[in-house]
């Protein structure tokens, strides 16, 4: 019996003491060890092995095994059975995985792990201070499958402090098929590599039965889709796309160049907007850049060239609705403190659109700049202008020289009001055909604002308001713009033409954006504008803005239709999922409506939705646009849209379209569209398709922990 109590006690003694040690940290800090089971303490070699369910827990690591065993002198950790290690953002699961519990870096084996959806299985994985290296790997977009896309390489490393990685030869397989093969190389993380592809079939009334295979490639900043579209009564249509988009700390530079080629096999291609028959060698190029330095400089290009007038129509129909004018045009801008000075070049890219050329203009201006208790404005720029008709045919060039300046200075009446008288002037200088003339305008104003504001106690759990803030101002403006010297205005070439403006027209004279169009005339315009701000948990947000400006009284020289109009616009936001937008002007003096346009838009986060507005614009354009489209669940979307021409009776355009995704590699999608009532526009098409998402070489672990090696 004492033998017996003598052993409890030795048993009982050495389980505390080794309790004791491994809560105080006896050779390494803040780690405490723990099972279901018995826990073994050999004091030889200074080692404890814990038992059925046991668990090692340090300040940013847990290891959970069925069984873990721990040389306190060395500082290393062995477990086996159903392991899990969790270490920061980074967990996976193992058979066997051994830690160095002072660094944290340790070797797994038979390892599963990834962030969902997204799966890896590695047959070793290691972890050597910021290098994670994985040994006869597997890297899934999904859980396995028999039809999953997967990457199969014998060795995957990658450095989380200069963001770097190396891969050796790899496979791209679906399921167990080889796909395709990848060499091996190093770069940064964010490198991609492809494929994702597209596979649709479809019937055209106009184009005939079509099959279309998409393939996505992705490295580095580049990426590039190439589409390859068989139609049965054309031929094949390519459409090659390549990108680069790269973003730093001070730059910003994305570029896309993209194309199209098809020798057309039609019967009857037609006719161009011309009248001239289309040829056959059809193709179109267009270059989009856009580019910032160091918040001071940036540059845009836009290049679009076709070679016949209806290449986009025929082959690029949604892009087409979006874009129907050549906007080829480059600038280069420079931003300083209170001025900016740029150079814009735009051309006619190709000779069936006609386009007034800027070759080049150039601008500076400043201000308002507060200086002598005044404040002003300027504007100097030059510009060659050039004409060039549907032909390609260019009347002479146009020099113009332009010149304008502006002060205001503003008086305060009473606390919220402000009068504010201006003057301006504009001086400009024509050089064409040998000839020179300037002419000079000059423009005094008046304009007195009434800024007022309140806060109302408004509570309301639905819309998510407790408060609301109130700003509103009124304006009245008088501007009279007359001749002073120079060339009439008849002697002006006309250079650009006349386009009717469906928004608020510009009240003062430096705002012109087309100084041929300034002419004689007076006017007094009354504004009226709102705002409601709510506040929710020390959270703003716009709840309506409303604007109302209305011409009072006008006048203009004898001949010139100007007209004295009424503009509107009010965008009401009381939630994030719930918006109203209404825009109108009309002409008081003859009735003539210029534009009219109401909308109204509902969203339930991201899972379904819907619009309706209504569009119409001078007098002839009558539209209802009607769009919803909902999220069924994970894998199955479907929406719908439609465009009613009130004036016809009939629906011009029409498209539905149901989207099944399985996993999250491969979508099944269907959809169906008829367009009609307008030229070359009377067709019915339908598709099925199946697409496979592509995969990129991402970061691994952020920063300390495994992320999937691919993201979408």
């Amino acid at each position: 019996m004492l033998y017996r109590r003598l052993c409890s006690f030795v048993t009982c003694s050495a389980f505390f003491l080794a309790s004791s040690l491994l809560a105080i940290g006896g050779y390494t800090s803040d780690l405490m060890l723990e099972c279901d089971g018995p826990i073994v303490f050999e004091d030889e070699n200074e080692t404890v092995t814990a038992k059925d369910g046991a668990s090692l827990r340090g300040d940013n690591f847990l290891l959970l095994a069925e069984e873990i065993t721990w040389d306190r002198s060395k500082g290393e950790a062995t477990a086996t059975g159903d392991v899990c290690l969790t270490k920061g953002d980074t967990r996976i699961l193992a058979d066997k995985v051994h830690l160095l519990t002072q660094n944290g870096n340790y070797i797994a084996w038979n390892v599963t792990g990834g962030s969902p959806p997204k799966v890896f299985i590695a047959e070793t994985m290691e972890r050597n201070s910021s290098i994670e290296t994985f040994s006869n790997a597997r890297f899934y977009m999904s859980e396995p499958s028999m039809f999953e896309p997967n990457l199969r390489t014998s060795r995957y490393s990658v450095d989380q402090n200069n963001s770097t990685f190396s891969i050796n030869y790899s496979q791209v397989r679906i399921g167990d098929v080889l796909i395709g093969v990848l060499p091996g190389f190093s770069s940064k993380k964010n490198a991609g590599f492809g494929p994702s592809s597209l596979f649709k079939i479809g019937e055209d009334s106009l184009l005939g039965w079509y099959g279309e295979l998409g393939i996505n490639y992705s490295w580095e900043a580049v990426s590039s889709q190439t589409k390859l579209t068989y139609y049965q009564n054309r031929g094949l249509f390519i459409k090659p796309t390549i990108s680069y988009d790269k973003k730093t700390t001070n730059t910003l530079v994305r570029t896309r160049l993209s194309g199209g080629w098809i020798d057309d096999q039609g019967t009857s291609i037609g006719n161009d907007l011309r009248g001239a028959p289309i040829g056959r060698s059809r193709s179109y190029a267009q270059l989009r850049n856009l580019a910032r330095f160091n918040d001071r400089w940036r540059s845009a290009t836009l290049i679009e060239w076709e070679r016949d007038s209806d290449i986009i129509r025929d082959f690029q129909r949604n892009y087409f609705y979006r874009n129907q004018w050549n906007q080829s045009h480059s600038e280069l801008t420079y931003e300083g403190n209170g001025y900016s000075a740029s150079i814009l070049s735009k051309w006619q890219a190709h000779d069936h659109e006609s386009k007034v050329e800027q070759l080049p203009l150039i601008s500076l201006e400043f201000g308002p700049l507060a200086k002598w208790t005044a404040y002003h404005s300027g504007s100097l720029n030059y510009a060659r202008l050039i004409r060039r008709d549907n032909q390609g045919r260019g009347a002479s060039p146009i020099d113009r020289m332009s010149v304008g300046y502006k002060i205001e200075k503003p008086f305060r009446l009473y606390q919220g009001i402000h009068l504010t008288p201006s003057l301006a002037t504009v001086h400009q200088v024509y050089d064409f055909d040998s000839n020179t003339m300037d002419r000079t305008f000059g423009e005094y104003g008046i304009d007195l604002h009434a800024n007022l504001h309140q806060l109302i106690p408004f509570k309301n759990t639905v819309w998510e308001i407790e408060k609301v803030l109130h700003l509103t101002k009124f304006s009245l403006g008088f501007r009279s713009t007359n001749f002073l010297s120079g060339s009439p205005n008849f002697k002006i070439p006309n250079i650009y033409p006349f386009v009717e403006d469906l928004n608020l027209s510009p009240l003062d004279l430096l705002d012109d954006p087309k100084n041929e169009s300034i002419i004689e005339k007076n006017l007094v315009r009354l504004g009226w504008e709102n705002s409601f701000w709510g506040k929710w948990n020390d959270a703003n947000r716009k709840l309506l803005s409303m604007r109302a400006f209305y011409d009072l009284w006008s006048s203009y020289p004898e001949g010139v239709d100007g007209g004295r109009f009424l503009y509107g616009d009010i965008s009401i936001h009381p939630s994030s999922w719930f918006s109203i937008n209404l825009r109108q002007k009309v002409d008081l003096k003859n009735g003539k409506n210029y534009r009219k346009s109401y909308g109204i838009n509902l969203r339930d986060g991201r899972f379904q939705g819907a619009s309706l507005s209504y569009m119409s614009y001078l007098n002839f354009n009558n539209y209802l646009f009607s769009s919803a489209w909902k999220r069924l669940n994970e894998k199955l979307f479907c929406s719908t849209s439609a465009l009613y021409d009130l004036k016809q009776k009939s629906l011009s355009y029409w498209r539905s379209s149901l989207e099944y995704r399985t996993g999250s590699s491969w979508i099944w999608d269907t959809s169906m569209t008829q367009r009609k009532g307008t030229r070359k526009e009377n067709i019915t098409e339908w598709t099925i398709g199946l697409s496979l998402s592509g995969f990129k070489l991402n970061q691994l672990t952020e920063p300390d922990g495994l992320n999937s090696l691919y993201s979408m």
